[in-house]
C-alpha cells in the first residue's frame, strides 16, 4: 500500500540578511547596555601617591661596642628601653624583629635586649646564618642515639631547630637522655671559627646532662 507524498522538498537558497540583522543587533545591545549587567562588589576610586611608603627597616643588633641599632637608628641600652618604652605606649611597636648580634659582642646587653623586647610582646625572628664546618675527612658514625646541636659564629646555640638559650640547653639534653633511656652521643655543629672555650663550655653542658660522648660535625673536603 502507498502514501500518497504531497511534500516536496525544499531546493531554493538562504537568505542570510535576517541571520546577519539579529547577530548585529546582539553586538550592539551588548556595547550599548553593557552597564545593565550586575557585577558583584563595590567600586573604590583609589587616590594617586606620588612617592611609595617608605618603611622602617625592623631590625635590632647589637654591636661589638655594645652599641643597639633598632629600627635603623643607633642608640646605646638606656636609649633603646626609652625608645620601646615611647613606641609602645604610642602604639607603634612592629609585631616582630629580626634580631642580631655581631661576632663578639657582649652576650648581657644581647640578653638584656632580648628580654626588653619579649618584654614588649614583640616577636624575635633569628636572621639565617651560614654554619661553616671544619673539614675533615668525615663523621666515622656511632652505635648510639645522636642527638644535634648547633653553634654559629655569633654564639647562638640551636636545638631541634629552634634557638635556645645556653641555660635551657642542660634541661634538654637531659630530657633527651631519659627518654633514650640509654647513652647518648652528642653532636656538636659548630662553626669551625667558633672559640674552642665556646665548644669545651657547651661540652661540659653535655656531660651535666649525662652524655658521655660527644663529637664535632665535619664536612668533606673539597676535591
Amino acid at each position: 500500500m502507498r502514501y500518497p507524498r504531497n511534500v516536496k522538498i525544499f531546493r531554493g537558497g538562504v537568505d542570510a540578511a535576517p541571520f546577519a540583522g539579529l547577530f548585529f543587533a546582539t553586538v550592539l545591545f551588548m556595547v550599548l547596555f553593557y552597564s545593565h549587567v550586575f557585577f558583584p562588589g563595590v567600586p573604590i576610586a583609589l587616590a594617586e601617591d606620588d612617592e611609595p611608603v617608605v618603611m622602617a627597616e625592623r631590625m635590632v643588633s647589637v654591636g661589638q661596642d655594645g652599641a643597639i641599632e633598632f629600627l635603623g637608628q643607633p642608640m646605646d641600652l638606656a636609649g633603646f628601653e626609652k625608645e620601646l618604652a615611647q613606641l609602645e605606649r604610642r602604639g607603634e611597636l612592629p609585631a616582630r624583629v629580626v634580631f642580631d648580634r655581631a661576632p663578639g659582642s657582649s652576650e648581657k646587653i644581647a640578653e638584656r635586649v632580648e628580654n626588653l623586647l619579649k618584654g614588649a610582646g614583640v616577636q624575635i625572628k633569628v636572621p639565617g646564618s651560614r654554619l661553616e664546618l671544619p673539614e675533615d675527612a668525615g663523621f666515622a658514625g656511632v652505635a648510639n642515639p645522636v642527638v644535634v646541636v648547633g653553634v654559629n659564629l655569633n654564639g647562638q646555640i640551636f636545638y631541634q631547630h629552634q634557638k635556645i638559650q645556653e641555660a635551657a640547653l642542660q634541661l634538654k639534653l637531659a630530657e633527651a637522655v631519659e627518654r633514650a633511656g640509654g647513652p647518648l652521643t652528642l653532636l656538636l655543629q659548630a662553626d669551625r671559627n667558633l672559640p674552642v672555650e665556646k665548644v669545651t663550655e657547651l661540652s661540659k653542658i653535655a656531660r651535666k646532662a649525662g652524655i658521655a660522648q660527644v663529637m664535632i660535625g665535619t664536612r668533606p673536603p673539597a676535591m
